[in-house]
Parts: C-alpha cells; sequence; structure tokens
C-alpha cells in the first residue's frame, strides 16, 4: 500500500517551487495561445456545482475547470487527452476497441457521469456506447469537473466524478476557422467553426472529420494462445483505426436556445475482442444524434429566475458482420467452429427527457433551486446472432452452425425494453456570513424497473482568510443496474430484475491557498465507502453484494513564475481496501507536471509529463506487477499573423513503453502508443 512519503512532500514541494499552466499574462507574444493570468483563472466562473456562478474555490464541490486555450497549448485532439491532467482522473484504454474509460479516484469508469452540454452519454447497455471514442478538442470550449459525488445534481452514474464538456455554440464563437491535422499512423483530421447573426439569432457551425490506423500494438500472446496457440493470430497487430465525424449546430435568440448534434464512427476496428483474443476482421459502427431545445431566463419574475429543457437523442450501433470472438478452426467440447465464434449484434435507443428547474432569490441570504424532471430511455431495437452457444428457446447450437437469430430471447445480450425515470430536487445555498456558505440540497429519484432512490449533499465553504479557502462536502450517489445486470441471460452471467443501485458516501475536505497572484496550491483529501456493489454470486448471477473504501489526497500547485513562464503539477496517492472489489487497474500513485514557455514573440513551447505508478495484480493472478510509466509530450505552437496558426506536436517523446493493465488473456498487458507525432495548420477569417 502506498503511503505519503518523504519524498512524496519533498517532490510536491518541488514542484510548487517551479514556475504553471499555460495562462500567463496576455502579453503580446503569447496572446494567440494564453488569453488570462493565473489571477484571471482562478475567477473563472462555474455553474456544475450549484444554483449559480461560483468560482471553482467558491464552488461547494471540488471542481476544475480546462479552457479552450488550455487544450491548445497542450496539443490535446481529443477529450481523453485532456482529462488525463486532472488530478485525480486516469484515462485508461480498455483492450477491446481501445476504449477510452475515465476513471475517478481509483474507482471503475461506470462510477464516472461524463455529459456533453448537460446531456449524459450513458446507454442502457455498455455505459458510452459501444464504440465510445471520446469527444474532438476542436468542438470544445471548456470541461467543467466535479471530483466527487454529483448524484444530488444530476442523477444515476454520479458516484465518484462528473465530466460536463461545454461545446462550442452560438454566442461563442467570435471568429470563424478552418484547420487540418495529419500525423503518425495515417491520421488526418480536418475541421471548421463559424458564428453569425441572422435575423436577430446568434448561429453557430462546428464540423470535425477524421481518420486513423490507430496504433496497432503487437500482442505476444492472446486470449486464443492459452487455450490452443496452434490457432491463435497471436504473435500478430492489433488493430484500432476508425474514422470518425462530428457535426454541431446552435442558434440562439433572447432566451431560447437550440442544439442539434450529430456523431458517427465507422470502420471501427476492434483489435480484440472481450476474450481478449485478436479479432482482424470486425468493423464496427455507431451514430448518436442529439436535438435539445433550451429556456433560460435569470430575470423570469420579481424574485425567480427559469430555466427549462426538452431534450431527444437517438444512439445506434452494429458489429456489422459481427465480433470474431474465437479464431476459424476453434474446438471446444461441442465440436470445431470453421468460421470460428461469431457474435453479431446492433441495437438502438431513443431518450426523451423534459426538466423544469427555477431558483428563488426572495428570501434573504438565501438562494433556493427546486426541479423536477421525466426521462424515457427506450431500447426499442434489439438484433442479436449468434454460431455458438444456445438459441432463442435455450437449445445448445450445434458447432459449424450457421448463424442462428436469438433476439427478442431471454439470452440476447439486452431486451428490447423501456425505461422511466422521474425526479424531484430542491437545494438551497445560504450565505451563513459574508465568510460562509452553506449548500444543502437532495434529489429523489424513481425508475420504473428498480425502484427510488434518494441522495443529499452538504457542503461547508468557508473564507477562512483573504487567501485560503476551506471546504468540507458531503455527498451520497448511486450507480443504476444496467440492462446486462437486470435482464440479460449470458454463458458467463444470470441477470437479477431484483436488483438495488449501488451506492456511494463520500466525504472531502479541500483547502485552495492562493500564496500569491501567481502561486496557487490546491489539497484535498477525499474518503469513498461504496457499498450494494453489482458482481456476479457463485452461480453466476449478478448481487448486490460488494463493498469497498478508497480513502486519498489530491495535491496540486500552479505558479506563473513570470509574463513568459507558466508551471502545473499535481499528485494523487489512494489507499484502497483490500476487498475483492479492489479495482487493480488503478494504480495508487499518479503524478503530472507541465510547462509552457512564450520563449520568442507569437511562438510557444509546452511540455507535459504524466506518470502512472505500479499496478498491483490480484489474488488469483500470478503476473508480476505492472510497472509504472512516464509519458511525456511536447508541443510548439507559432502564430504568424492573427490568421494563422501552426502546431506541431510529439508524443510520447522519449519512447517509453507504457502498458494499460489488462486480465491474464492478455500476459503482456495492452501496449499503448509508441513515439507519434502531427502538424496542423488553423487559418481564422
Amino acid at each position: 500500500m502506498p503511503y505519503i512519503t518523504k519524498q512524496h512532500i519533498l517532490l510536491t514541494l518541488f514542484a510548487a517551487s517551479l514556475p504553471f499552466n499555460t495562462f500567463s499574462a496576455p502579453t503580446e507574444p503569447l496572446d494567440h495561445f494564453i488569453s488570462m493570468s493565473l489571477e484571471d483563472l482562478v475567477s473563472l466562473e462555474t455553474t456544475i456545482a450549484t444554483t449559480s456562478k461560483r468560482t471553482t474555490t467558491q464552488a461547494p464541490a471540488v471542481v476544475t475547470l480546462i479552457t479552450e486555450d488550455d487544450i491548445k497549448a497542450t496539443g490535446a485532439t481529443n477529450l481523453a487527452d485532456i482529462l488525463q491532467t486532472v488530478p485525480g482522473i486516469h484515462i485508461r484504454y480498455h483492450h477491446f476497441i481501445n476504449r477510452p474509460l475515465v476513471h475517478f479516484r481509483g474507482a471503475k469508469a461506470n462510477q464516472t457521469l461524463l455529459m456533453i452540454n448537460g446531456n449524459t452519454m450513458r446507454d442502457l447497455v455498455w455505459n458510452l456506447g459501444l464504440f465510445w471514442k471520446g469527444v474532438p478538442a476542436s468542438t470544445i470550449e471548456r470541461i467543467e469537473i466535479i471530483r466527487g459525488p454529483g448524484s444530488a445534481l444530476f442523477g444515476a452514474d454520479a458516484a465518484a466524478g462528473v465530466v460536463n464538456v461545454i461545446t462550442k455554440t452560438a454566442g461563442r464563437i467570435q471568429r470563424s476557422e478552418a484547420g487540418i491535422r495529419t500525423g503518425s499512423f495515417n491520421t488526418t483530421s480536418a475541421w471548421m467553426q463559424h458564428g453569425d447573426h441572422f435575423k436577430g439569432f446568434e448561429i453557430a457551425v462546428t464540423a470535425e472529420v477524421s481518420s486513423t490506423d490507430g496504433h496497432s500494438p503487437y500482442i505476444l500472446a492472446d486470449g486464443q494462445t492459452l487455450t490452443d496457440s496452434s490457432l491463435s493470430l497471436a504473435p500478430d497487430n492489433a488493430d484500432y483505426g476508425w474514422k470518425n465525424t462530428d457535426l454541431r449546430f446552435s442558434a440562439a435568440i433572447e432566451h431560447w436556445r437550440l442544439q442539434a448534434d450529430y456523431t458517427q464512427r465507422s470502420d471501427v476496428e476492434i483489435g480484440l475482442t472481450g476474450f481478449g483474443v485478436l479479432d482482424p476482421v470486425t468493423m464496427g459502427e455507431d451514430s448518436r444524434f442529439n436535438l435539445d431545445l433550451f429556456y433560460n431566463n435569470d430575470n423570469y419574475s420579481e424574485h425567480w429566475s427559469l430555466a427549462t429543457e426538452l431534450r431527444y437523442q437517438h444512439l445506434d450501433y452494429t458489429s456489422g458482420a459481427g465480433f470474431q470472438e474465437r479464431p476459424p478452426g476453434y474446438t471446444d467440447t461441442s465440436g470445431t467452429y470453421p468460421d470460428g465464434l461469431i457474435n453479431q449484434n446492433s441495437a438502438a435507443e431513443r431518450h426523451l427527457a423534459f426538466n423544469l428547474n427555477g431558483v428563488y432569490h426572495g428570501i434573504n441570504n438565501h438562494a433556493i433551486r427546486v426541479g423536477a424532471g421525466h426521462k424515457i430511455q427506450d431500447l426499442y431495437s434489439v438484433e442479436h446472432l449468434v454460431n455458438f452457444g444456445v438459441d432463442a428457446d435455450g437449445n445448445d447450437i450445434p458447432a459449424g452452425s450457421t448463424l442462428v437469430d436469438i433476439s427478442d430471447s431471454e439470452h440476447a445480450f439486452a431486451p428490447e425494453k423501456q425505461r422511466n425515470i422521474t425526479h424531484f430536487f430542491i437545494e438551497d445555498v445560504w450565505q451563513l456570513t459574508p465568510f460562509w456558505e452553506l449548500t444543502a440540497g437532495a434529489r429523489y429519484d424513481d425508475y420504473s424497473d428498480f425502484g427510488d432512490t434518494v441522495n443529499p449533499r452538504l457542503a461547508l465553504v468557508w473564507q477562512t482568510t483573504d487567501k485560503l479557502t476551506s471546504k468540507l462536502i458531503y455527498g451520497r450517489a448511486f450507480r443504476a443496474p444496467n440492462y446486462n445486470e437486470l435482464f440479460a441471460v449470458t454463458s458467463r452471467s444470470l441477470p437479477n430484475s431484483e436488483l438495488e443501485p449501488e451506492r456511494s458516501e463520500t466525504l472531502d475536505i479541500a483547502f485552495s491557498y492562493s500564496a500569491s497572484n501567481s502561486l496557487l496550491f490546491n489539497i484535498n483529501l477525499f474518503y469513498f465507502d461504496q457499498t450494494d456493489l453489482i458482481d456476479r454470486d457463485s452461480d453466476r448471477q449478478y448481487q448486490n453484494i460488494g463493498d469497498h473504501t478508497i480513502r486519498g489526497i489530491e495535491l496540486e500547485t500552479r505558479w506563473q513564475a513570470n509574463e513568459t513562464l507558466a508551471f502545473v503539477f499535481n499528485f494523487t496517492a489512494r489507499n484502497q481496501d483490500d476487498s475483492s472489489f479492489r479495482f487493480n487497474p488503478e494504480a495508487e500513485e499518479e503524478a503530472y507536471l507541465r510547462f509552457d514557455w512564450g520563449f520568442r514573440k507569437n511562438w510557444n513551447l509546452n511540455f507535459q509529463t504524466n506518470w502512472i505508478g505500479e499496478r498491483e495484480r490480484t489474488l488469483i493472478d500470478t503476473r508480476e506487477p505492472l510497472d509504472d510509466f512516464s509519458v511525456t509530450d511536447t508541443t510548439i505552437r507559432y502564430a504568424s499573423s492573427d490568421d494563422w496558426e501552426f502546431a506541431a506536436s510529439i508524443r510520447n517523446l522519449f519512447d517509453e513503453d507504457a502498458r494499460e493493465y489488462t486480465g491474464r488473456s492478455i500476459p503482456d498487458d495492452l501496449p499503448l502508443p509508441e513515439r507519434n507525432a502531427y502538424i496542423e495548420a488553423r487559418y481564422k477569417f
């Protein structure tokens, strides 16, 4: 178990004595990349944690805000690259499709709520969708993050943390832009953004198209090697190529805003199946369409502000000809499968949600928010065909059979079924004194398929001195069982329609100290207790049978050394209990270091290093612990004028042999991308 040692403390103090973040003062050499000083940065306001705008230090939660300038300076091209810079967050790439999963504080990724413009990306079966690949950085205006519980505000899945991605919308795009990027792995991207006025409306359009062959890690042995190496395709490369289209439109007038988004991922190569077997043939595809209408009036009446949302979302995905779970010639007790084990599935969902909330300011020193909403989630189409296992009636499928349709049966990966969710909430922000503020609230959620849950929160914020802010935060959260756990019969699991939600309680103690206008320290201690965790029992049926506790500390320091040099450093240490629900792929220590230097007029140089500590194996895994690694990236950016901007970036500069934790089916774990690079050009008009 790691502890905060003398070396850790010295490392933190050393980093604090170094120069932060790309937010230097707006001087001429850096004004193309850096729009604010550290003093301005900490005064930025966010709405993710409360009823009204608060700075990150005043917010009744542990909040991080990432801006567009910050994203650009680090060379990040995707949401996954960006989140890796936040204390307490680890982006773990899963071997299946190389999906970037967002982990907070050592918990599983299903304890994270990821939203885009306040709209959850969670589906009913696969959490973030079967072929989730992140969000293009070119579409993002800012990212608001809560480290800790958010169910009292947002409902399900916000147990360990919340990410809300705010995209560029009407009224926010100041200049039109077009850009192109090309780099390693045969990667190309092109994007544009445009904002304008039309007959009283503010309008905005963003678009990005991209394609890549992926980094194709070399797999020495896979899941098939362990059972019959003569049939295994290993050693060989796992292919992770894919194409992406991202289109967004918004229009706003007075208190109204309309947003329409369409994303599609096509020709998605999965690389390795869920069994850890090389699959060179599957090409998946998914798409997501959102149509949202908002009304927001901060002065609806003398004492009330009012906000409403009407949201529609449609998503679908298909595995094409099917996942090749085992290679051709695979043999088991049923016989030989000339085509291998083929698992073909597709599904489509539509979601409709209406939310209404208002804030009452008629009582001195109080801001009382009340609200309600209803959401319909309809998994209306499920198609599932296999050539192994059992058919729709539960009879064995003979080896060598053609594909058999098991849709509309309990043996399909999910049922066609509708979930209805109704919620109510109330919250009061009470300014006790000029230096003390108490936030208290609770949310009630009622689910049509498993019941109801109440999740409260309390936050006390104390402006201890003019430089120090202290917070004491408590919150309860939950994760709703998904359709696999509730309804689907598979060869490895049995459902349980009586499941309760997973629950958690979190206590945070946080301090933010501004030593000066150029030096900031943040310290956060947390206790995260999870109960009723869902797992399979000895009969393979899902049950609420687990408890798990994680304690930790998150340290962050930012120093703007001068007008052209700035640094950021953070360090996280966690101590998980030794229960069987400990999530071993998460290291107990992580660190991040970054500096930005405006070394000449219109030039900016960025270096950043992510360090992930050693990861222990499970009790039944005899492999050695997975080594720690450090990945360093560097980006140089040049603005030749107010219109043209150029950049070059090298990722994994020192070609570190970094590996992501996998199960025993992939003995040597999953290699992360080797040294790679890109160049890009942007033109503003």
